[in-house]
């Protein structure tokens, strides 16, 4: 072997040293988004950064919303906005399902008033939040919702990649449950799109759209951020409701 081709050799060793590695790799690791790069990775205990701020109304149950934070209603469900209003007005719990122990729906889930962990792999992705021990699939693998699946509280998650973008589509939604905290009612044709991202390494931005042609004039968007917590942060508590209305007895 002469000193001219011993270099070539050990390139294209190493060559084929690279090429082995880059095959072992996991595929979620190599595969990006629509061929740039490497996928965010979401996984972690989250806690909002711009909560609400509105304060309830005077010592009633009706928290006072800013501005943006609801959707424009059609008539007849502006008006039944306003019957539920009147209502938490006079002190009563009956419109507020979550005073029952059920689950604050979509996309008042993703408020995480308490803590939301995400766990993230190559198919799917779960959320859970600290409040009312609720839980969100997102599934990745390309499957449509099951035709007699049953219309549920979060509703049924699909999303894709576009990029380092996380688009996600939520269908199925009960009709009798709540936006938000203000109780602001929707159909069940209420449809949501989110756009997560990485906005800083540790901010996620949630951009959610809401679509319901019979209750809204115009789709409502809006935009939830969440700091990833460190360890000293990161433990959520069980948050068991039932067992708060035993101690109000």
């Amino acid at each position: 072997m002469t000193t001219r081709t011993r270099p070539r050799l050990q390139v294209a060793g190493l060559a084929v040293l690279l090429g082995l590695v880059v095959a072992s790799a996991p595929a979620e690791t190599r595969q990006g988004g629509e061929g740039n790069g490497a996928r965010p990775d979401f996984s972690g205990v989250w806690r909002t950064i711009n909560p609400p701020a509105a304060p309830r109304v005077n010592t009633t149950l009706r928290w006072r919303p800013a501005a943006g934070e609801l959707p424009d209603f059609t008539p007849a469900y502006k008006q039944r906005f306003d019957k539920i209003q009147a209502s938490r007005e006079s002190g009563s719990e009956e419109t507020e399902g979550v005073a029952r122990c059920l689950p604050p729906g979509m996309p008042w889930f993703m408020w995480a008033q308490y803590g939301l962990e995400i766990l993230q792999t190559k198919d799917k992705v779960g959320m859970f939040s600290e409040w009312m021990d609720a839980y969100r699939r997102v599934y990745l693998d390309g499957r449509k919702m099951p035709a007699d699946f049953d219309p549920s509280f979060n509703g049924y998650s699909t999303g894709r990649w576009e990029a380092d973008t996380l688009v996600i589509e939520t269908l199925n939604l009960r009709g009798e449950t709540e936006l938000d905290r203000y109780g602001s009612p929707h159909s069940d044709q209420m449809r949501i799109v989110e756009r997560m991202r990485l906005a800083e390494p540790n901010v996620l931005e949630d951009v959610i759209t809401v679509s319901d042609p019979v209750a809204f004039t115009k789709p409502w968007t809006h935009t939830r951020r969440y700091r990833r917590t460190t360890s000293a942060n990161d433990e959520l508590h069980e948050n068991t409701c039932t067992e708060g209305l035993k101690l109000a007895k």
